[in-house]
């Protein structure tokens, strides 16, 4: 009997130290958990859709401890939507604890109730790492309520705000610069090329006759090999400069002032046959067939219409009596 007695003793003891250890724990985690405090407060706690409410969470912790930001979405439910939070305000207390608070700008556009589940915090000390909760809140949308009898009102027009001086300058500003920079680039080459002679173009020069330059011309226009490297336009629009000026000066036409056809008739009286003005439509057509229509000859067509133009100039040569009778009358003046 005595040693069950004893045994019975020794379990009373073994179980009131144990009450005892577990009565320790929990008064010190409690007071752990005290030390870390979480709020939140929703101001206000019920809007008209569309307006903003600011949801603020405070936080304290002893001074040892090291906050995690809260981190939220841009909706904390599908129908609450985050407009902007604030950057960590942190503050000491007196008591030495620090006081930390952020500030998230809410708003709602439906009508209802919504809960906003509590916020976790993770608090991080030397000892532990604990996840405290908020109180959970309830936010309240509601509608404008409209009478049956108002009067219904068109939407306000989109108002602008005047440009200021500033926003004009970063918006114009670089391309005024780059504008500046190219009327610059441009005066600068204009006053180059006019500042430089300009060499005295083979028709200008007095003394030389008209079918001498041109046969000049038309032989210096081959040697550029202008069609065999692509220039085809450029080739048909000298070739028939160089026929143009040929007539002006040999028979009194103003022939850089007339069309293709103009110039055939007008020159068809001071021709011998039929042949030589065959020749001038051919050269005159083809090239406003690749001046306007952009045309591409074969370069058989090419060739033909310098061979054409040769021909003409020679075929057209004045005769000495008249050349020199010409050049004589012009010595006399």
């Amino acid at each position: 009997m005595r040693n069950k007695a004893g045994k019975y003793t020794q379990l009373f003891v073994k179980q009131v130290f144990a009450n005892l250890a577990l009565l320790f724990i929990l008064f010190f985690a409690t007071e752990g958990l005290q030390a870390q405090q979480v709020k939140a407060i929703l101001e206000p706690d019920s809007i008209v859709i569309g307006k903003r409410a600011v949801l603020r969470v405070e936080v304290s912790c002893p001074s040892d401890s090291q906050v995690i930001p809260v981190a939220l979405n841009d909706t904390i439910f599908e129908e609450v939507e985050i407009f902007s939070a604030s950057p960590l305000d942190t503050l000491r207390a007196e008591t030495g604890d620090y006081f930390i608070r952020q500030e998230f700008v809410i708003t709602a556009w439906e009508e209802g109730f919504y809960p906003i589940a509590p916020i976790p915090v993770l608090v991080v000390s030397r000892t532990d790492t604990l996840e405290v909760y908020s109180a959970p809140l309830l936010l309240k949308v509601y509608s404008v309520e409209v009478s049956e009898d108002a009067t219904p009102y068109d939407i306000k027009p989109i108002f602008r705000m005047p440009l200021s001086i500033a926003e004009m300058v970063r918006v114009a500003g670089p391309a005024i610069l780059l504008l500046a920079l190219f009327a610059g680039l441009a005066w600068w080459f204009y006053k180059q090329r006019k500042g430089r002679p300009q060499a005295e173009s083979i028709w200008e020069k007095p003394g030389i006759p008209p079918h001498i330059a041109a046969i000049s011309s038309l032989e210096n226009l081959k040697n550029k090999k202008l069609w065999e490297n692509g220039k085809v336009k450029l080739y048909h629009s000298e070739l028939t400069y160089i026929v143009r000026m040929f007539l002006e000066k040999r028979f009194g036409l103003l022939a850089l002032e007339m069309t293709s056809g103009e110039i055939l008739k007008a020159v068809e009286p001071h021709l011998k046959g039929e042949d030589m003005t065959d020749s001038l439509k051919v050269i005159f057509e083809l090239a406003d067939l690749v001046k306007f229509a952009k045309f591409s000859p074969e370069p058989q067509q090419n060739e033909k219409c310098m061979e054409l133009a040769l021909d003409f100039v020679k075929r057209n040569f004045p005769s000495p009596v008249a050349e020199e009778k010409k050049y004589k009358q012009g010595g006399e003046e």
